[in-house]
């Protein structure tokens, strides 16, 4: 099976998440592992592996392994991974336009419900975790008082904070942001610059103060239209 990435998520350091669009049939795949032997950072391209924002890969045998919400989620063998090519990034602005969606229910459908300031689905619920959404407003970046990184969506009435685990932000430990990239990607929103979103729904946990496990929405990628395949968003 052939993808071309769009996904490149950060998780408990060093273990990343992968994604992205099968070309041949538009939908998203999300290549996973068992448990023992998890996609860590060295299989970055910038660390010497082979994942990079916008390469087209082969992933070779996969075995569908789909639990609602992600019904993406594919068994591969990391070593038969093949890269194929790099898209440029004309073609995949192109790629991820084609699959974009102006709401978020487009993606996840009824069962992405509001929660204060941000977005859930109850645990096991839904029909889809991972899609492209374009921007009807400005969005912004910040850090908020407790050093995490948060995205202001602000296509409803009512802005909507939520977590962003693009690795590209954060340093090895996952943990230290590039505080001089968030600033330059704020400036960049402020002015105009175009923005596509890489969203996600989270496996599920559940929050201090609620009464069940939810998978809550997240920001896995931000791609401005000035440079859409940069280390640096």
């Amino acid at each position: 099976m052939r993808i071309v990435l769009n996904h490149l998520t950060r998780m408990d350091a060093p273990r990343i998440c992968i994604a992205g669009i099968n070309p041949d049939t538009g939908t998203h795949i999300r290549p996973t592992t068992d448990r023992l032997h998890p996609l860590t950072r060295d299989l970055l391209a910038n660390e010497g592996g082979p994942f990079a924002l916008g390469a087209l890969v082969e992933l070779g045998e996969v075995m569908p392994d789909p639990k609602a919400p992600e019904t993406e989620d594919h068994l591969f063998l990391p070593e038969q991974t093949q890269v194929l090519g790099r898209l440029s990034p004309s073609r995949y602005m192109e790629l991820l336009n084609e699959h974009a969606r102006r709401h978020l229910h487009e993606i996840f459908g009824t069962e992405l419900m509001r929660h204060d300031w941000n977005y859930a689905t109850d645990k096991n619920c839904g029909t889809a975790s991972l899609g492209v959404l374009r921007v009807r407003r400005k969005p912004d970046l910040e850090i908020d008082r407790y050093g995490k990184l948060r995205l202001r969506l602000n296509d409803e009435k009512k802005p909507a904070f939520l977590s962003v685990t693009d690795v590209r932000f954060v340093e090895a430990d996952h943990k230290t942001i590039h505080s001089e990239m968030v600033a330059d990607v704020r400036e960049r929103m402020r002015r105009g610059v175009a923005v596509l979103l890489m969203l996600g729904l989270a496996r599920a946990f559940q929050k201090p103060g609620d009464d069940c496990e939810r998978h809550w929405l997240q920001v896995n990628g931000i791609c401005m239209s000035d440079r859409p395949l940069a280390e640096q968003p």
